[in-house]
Parts: C-alpha cells; structure tokens; sequence
C-alpha cells in the first residue's frame, strides 16, 4: 500500500545518514494514540524551533551522526555476559565519545533530542583521558600489568608476554563487568540517537515539501492538499499543480468527474496524507484537520491475480469483503476505493456499488468512493470535479498539456448526474473523427 499513495516517496526524501537512523523509521507504526501523535508533533515543532535559531546545526549534527556505527550487537553480548574484545570496546568507545559530543551540543534545553549523558562510560575506555579515537589495553588499567610491561620493555625476555596476555584479559573482563553497569543508558543512547536522525531528517522535510502539522478532529477537513511526489513530477516540467480542498463527513463520500479528472490522485493523496498524520509525520497540505481512524483500507487499480488465477473484478470483491468484515468487527478505518465494480455490467456494477455504500452508511463509517455511475443513493455527500475549462480551449490541446485544461477542484452537488466529457477530451486529444462522429450518434 505504501507504493501505491505515495508513501515510499515520503521515506525516500528523509534525509536519513545512519543505521540507527533507518531502523528507527522501519520501526514507525501507524498510531492512533492522539497523545503520543501529539508529542511526536511537538518533538517536531521543537526541534524545526531550534534548526530555525541555529542553521548550522543540521549539518554539523548529521555529520557526527553519519559516523556512529550501531553497536547494538556489541550491547546485546555484554548483556548475555561474552567479554567484549578489543574490536567491540573500540566501537563502544567511539560510540560513546560521538554521543557524548551530541549530548553536549543539544544539553539540557534540547533534552529530548539528547542521548545520555556517557562520560562514565568513556572514562572506563580512556581510563588516560586522552579522548582519541583508538583503544587498547591501556597500563593504567592494570599495576601489575604496567609492571610486567615495564620488564618486557627492559629485559625483551619472551617468556613474560604469555603473562602479558593473561593479564589483559582479566582488565577485559574488569571493563566488561563495568561497562554492563552501564547497558541500559547505552540502549537508551543506541535509540536516542536513531530518533534524532530520523526526526531532523523530518524536519528538514517538512522544510523542502512544504508540510504542515495537522490536528485531529471528529470531522476531516483539507485545505491546500497535494501529493509531493506528483508536484515534484510537475515541477520538473515547469508545469503547475493544482492543490485541492476536501472536506469529509462520518459517512460516504462520493466522487464523480471524467476520466483524467485526478479523482485517483484524489484517492491516493487521501490516503498518504492521512498515514503520515498517524505515523507522525507532518503532511501535505496548507491545513489539515482529521479524523483519527483504526487504519486505511485503500482499493486503487487493477487487481487481477495471475498467480490465483483471479479477475480484476473477482480480486476486488475479495478486497472489498475483506474490508467489509473489517467494519463489521467494529474496526473503524478510512475506506478509500477507485470505481468500485467497474469491470462488471453497469446495472450489476450499480446495485454492488450501492450495497456496500449502504452497509458503510449503517456503520458510520468515514469513506471516499469515485465512481462513473449515477444513481448511487441518498444520504451521501457527492463531490464532482470541477473538471474542462471550456472558455480556455484553444488549438494548441495536446496529450502532454491537456492537464492545463482541466479544473481538478470539488464542488458539492446535490443531483445524480456524472460529467459527460468523455468524448470531448477524446475530440481534444484529436482522436481519429469517424471514432468521435459515430459515438455520438449513440450519446
């Protein structure tokens, strides 16, 4: 589902430099705790508060983050009790040492941003305070250690070196023991530091998409809506989107306009703009208010199933009782479906169309069915798309910029027509005239 709102777009603008950071966003759930949405919210205005104040701070943060290694593996066999070698101290102490350069950078006022506080841990890997980047089995872990060093270095005798060895690894075992003290602020320091990549990663999105913060409601309402993926497409061909307003109601929605009118974009953008909203994320639109929804049921395109044998239609009414015993259950999601029954025969596809709106309707359910048949029943908002700007045609209607043509606005409409333009978007695209003159004797 994600691929087809939307959503994989939204990840791969994240400006994510770090393991911990990309384990962090495959570990983001769709919410629907208002509190924790609403924190998340706040961690987000905080922190877009504190890179407005401080522009260079992203860089210099995402830098250091870029080079922390995840060093959840290493924690793990210290808390099982293995005693780390010189490789996994190494990488704790580097670890440490870039956390506790964040630490002090973001301090007290940036606390929820902040890893913990790790000099102890530090201390225990540079017992010297030398603060490099290296490790080894310093002397002055050990006196006797230091002492037999001292002999090695004056008399080269051999046969101490075995003693050497022994001793080393008894201060591994002393660091280890010492350093499981500390495991918990190291987890804690581990995800931490996976949140801040991920949430500066979301604010400098917010930035170059244009996001917004949206609120919860009873009632869904949109203003300024547009999927960033599209307009990003659209703008590399110096071309305009038009963004829309939606307002939604606790019941069915439908929405009728001719073929190219973005009644699938619609659809689609509905969908992504209400998972980024309960998955944290700020979303595409100059205003949004929502309704929090257990989850988004999405029917978009042509499900035909090679592998089951399946027809489109077959494989849709699948799709659709799967989400009717959903709703049945009590689940109450966002229902989101493109033509619903548009591979059958009108009539059938009319009478299946109104079924499911009406047991939608009995449960109070909020959903946005598009649809090319009229007649679908009462008790539903109907939404049409503005669609053919017929004073603003001129000559130059091509396939590439017919778009400029068309008005992608919903108005609300009281009757059960649907646009007819079928056939004057094929005379605009100057489809063969006898295809044109013949249809419309039938019309």
């Amino acid at each position: 589902m994600f691929k087809k709102i939307g959503f994989d777009y939204i990840v791969e603008t994240l400006d994510i430099v770090s393991k911990l950071g990309k384990k962090t966003v495959r570990e983001v759930k769709f919410s629907r705790d208002e509190i924790f949405l609403e924190k998340e919210y706040l961690n987000l205005e905080r922190t877009l508060t504190l890179l407005e104040s401080k522009p260079n701070l992203y860089r210099e943060l995402k830098r250091k983050i870029c080079s922390l290694k995840d060093v959840s593996f290493t924690i793990e066999r210290l808390c099982n009790g293995y005693i780390l070698d010189d490789i996994e101290l190494f990488e704790i102490k580097i670890f440490s040492m870039i956390s506790q350069e964040i630490y002090e950078i973001l301090g007290i006022e940036y606390d929820f941003l902040a890893p913990q506080n790790l000099e102890k841990v530090i201390d225990i890997l540079d017992p010297d305070k030398i603060r490099i980047a290296s490790f080894h089995i310093y002397s002055s872990y050990s006196i006797e250690l230091s002492e037999i060093r001292k002999e090695i270095k004056k008399t080269k005798d051999e046969r101490l070196y075995e003693a050497e060895v022994e001793l080393e690894d008894d201060v591994r075992k002393v660091i280890s023991r010492k350093l499981l003290n500390y495991n918990q602020i190291l987890k804690s320091s581990v995800k931490r530091l996976g949140y801040l990549d991920f949430i500066l990663a979301k604010a400098d999105q917010v930035l170059k998409l244009g996001l917004v913060r949206p609120s919860f409601t009873e009632r869904t309402e949109i203003k300024g809506m547009f999927n960033p993926k599209v307009l990003k497409g659209l703008a590399e061909k110096n071309k305009d989107y038009q963004k829309i307003d939606i307002s939604l109601y606790n019941g069915v929605t439908i929405i009728t306009g001719a073929n190219m009118s973005g009644k699938t974009l619609t659809l689609k953008t509905l969908g992504l703009v209400q998972k980024m909203a309960q998955m944290g994320f700020y979303v595409p639109a100059q205003e949004a208010k929502l309704l929090i929804v257990d989850e988004v049921c999405i029917l978009i395109g042509d499900l035909q199933s090679l592998e089951n044998g399946l027809s489109s239609f077959a494989a849709e009414m699948l799709e659709v009782d799967s989400i009717i015993k959903k709703v049945k259950k009590g689940v109450k999601p966002l229902i989101l479906i493109d033509e619903l029954a548009r591979t059958t025969n009108p009539q059938e596809g009319r009478a299946l169309l109104r079924g499911v709106i009406n047991i939608l309707k009995k449960n109070f359910i909020e959903s946005v069915i598009t649809t090319h048949y009229n007649k679908v029943g009462n008790d539903v908002v109907k939404l049409r798309v503005t669609g053919i700007k017929k004073t603003e045609i001129d000559e130059g209607v091509t396939f590439e910029n017919i778009e400029n043509y068309i008005d992608y606005s919903l108005i609300e409409v009281e009757d059960d027509n649907v646009p007819a333009e079928a056939l004057t978007i094929a005379k605009l695209l100057k489809i063969d005239e006898d295809i044109i003159s013949e249809s419309y004797k039938y019309l």
